[in-house]
């Protein structure tokens, strides 16, 4: 629709549709606006100037055609889509509402990104057909390595271009075309548990579960005090003959549970000593491992003997005979191909000037965003984003890079804090081009594009 627009206010963002005057006391207008429907964005209406302006919030959503875009739909998304779909409009049905208002095109559609709800934007006086536009989005977006999927878009594309667009037959069509699982992939599976039972339950490798590792420090400390009860009764009943006179039959009695306790507070002093070694040798084990793993830190290069008998080393110009001696050896390859790349190459400045990347500025910003492979997703939203940035500023889909024609394009993802071109914020949702030496502010991370 041409009459489309974004606006943000303050931290709410809202997709603006313009229309003429209409009827203010309408009932459809009654129900998008004081009704809170799940499903549907929220929606409230303004008149300006002999017009009628619908404010549907979509702050903290995606829109589908902005989301799937350059990510394929894979079965379940197809199916977790449709089943929305049904909901909305069975919403409608509830509210009295006429389905054709339900607008199905991708760029209306939206998507939490963090939930994976799907939210649908009801417009009362829409006129045009909306489920072509979806289906050829289905058919661009589809994984193509699932047949699965690609039949079943397929079907949906039929249905739509004879009018035939059923929510309920296409519901039905997901239960008819359920991907089976193959019995060799079930075998495989149960070897692996198998696997998985033998290298867990083999003595080097066996495993507590999280409770009882989080348990085991009250074992050791009740088996600690129980210990030091039985051995404080162990002495008093021992020495109970030195303070009263006791009968024969009483002092054996007296003599046998004093043993009884000595026995039972030395095996529960054994227990917790062996305990506590092996914990020890645990902990060893694991400091030795993860010293120096940390996350960001570089692992230093350090000596170890070359064997006697190793190979010659290999390299560009030939090969050395192997020597006694040392060689330094690093324990972590940050390039992550192992590859050799042999001398070092002069990198002329004219290469320089073609690479696409934006650089962290400020403070405290010590990213570095790679725009050679687009499109590329910013947020903080792991799993969702290409570009996973850690900034409380920064929202969960905050930006997005794409190249066209004229050069590489950024757009706000509807982000909170906003989306800046040198120190001029984009409107939710808007598209602008960015140019050598530009100034990119994403929330408070600021960059330089280069």
């Amino acid at each position: 629709m041409e009459n489309v627009k974004y606006y943000k206010d303050l931290n709410h963002n809202y997709l603006i549709i313009k229309d003429r005057a209409r009827e203010a006391q309408s009932y459809q207008h009654k129900m998008i606006t004081t009704n809170k429907m799940r499903h549907f964005l929220a929606c409230k209406i303004r008149y300006v100037d002999q017009e009628c302006h619908f404010y549907y919030e979509i702050s903290s959503r995606q829109n589908m055609a902005c989301f799937f875009d350059g990510t394929p739909m894979d079965y379940g998304n197809l199916k977790h889509l449709f089943e929305y779909i049904k909901e909305a409009l069975d919403e409608l049905d509830n509210y009295l509402l006429n389905s054709r208002g339900l607008l199905l095109q991708p760029e209306y559609i939206f998507r939490n990104p963090e939930t994976e709800e799907y939210f649908f934007l009801y417009y009362p006086y829409y006129e045009e057909e909306g489920y072509m536009p979806l289906a050829e989005f289905l058919v661009e977006r589809v994984d193509h390595a699932q047949e699965e999927a690609v039949s079943l878009v397929y079907k949906i594309y039929e249905m739509a271009q004879d009018n035939q667009f059923i929510i309920s037959e296409i519901l039905a069509l997901f239960a008819e075309d359920m991907p089976e699982v193959p019995e060799s992939i079930e075998v495989s599976a149960h070897m692996d548990e198998e696997q998985d039972m033998d290298f867990f339950g083999s003595e080097d490798f066996s495993m507590e579960s999280a409770k009882e590792k989080e348990e085991a420090p009250k074992h050791l400390m009740a088996a600690g005090i129980l210990s030091a009860v039985c051995a404080a009764a162990a002495a008093a009943v021992f020495g109970i003959r030195y303070f009263y006179t006791l009968s024969i039959q009483e002092t054996a009695i007296s003599t046998v549970g004093s043993i009884i306790l000595t026995i039972m507070a030395a095996g529960l002093f054994v227990y917790l000593i062996l305990n506590i070694c092996g914990m020890r040798k645990h902990w060893k084990k694991d400091r030795k491992y993860t010293k120096g793993q940390g996350a960001g830190e570089p692992i230093a290069e350090r000596e170890e003997p070359l064997p006697l008998d190793s190979a010659a080393c290999v390299y560009e110009g030939g090969t050395v005979p192997a020597v006694p001696g040392t060689v330094k050896r690093k324990t972590r390859d940050i390039s992550g191909d192992g590859r050799e790349y042999g001398n070092t190459v002069f990198l002329e400045t004219a290469v320089c000037k073609t690479e696409h990347k934006l650089y962290g500025t400020n403070k405290g910003n010590k990213y570095h965003i790679d725009l050679a492979k687009l499109p590329c997703t910013v947020g903080k939203l792991a799993g969702s984003v290409d570009v996973v940035i850690k900034d409380s500023t920064i929202s969960r889909i905050h930006a997005r890079f794409t190249r066209q024609k004229e050069g590489i394009f950024v757009t706000d993802m509807n982000s909170t804090n906003g989306t800046f071109k040198n120190g001029l914020r984009l409107e939710p949702n808007e598209t602008v081009l960015i140019e050598q030496g530009d100034e990119l502010r994403l929330g408070r991370m600021t960059f330089c594009y280069r």
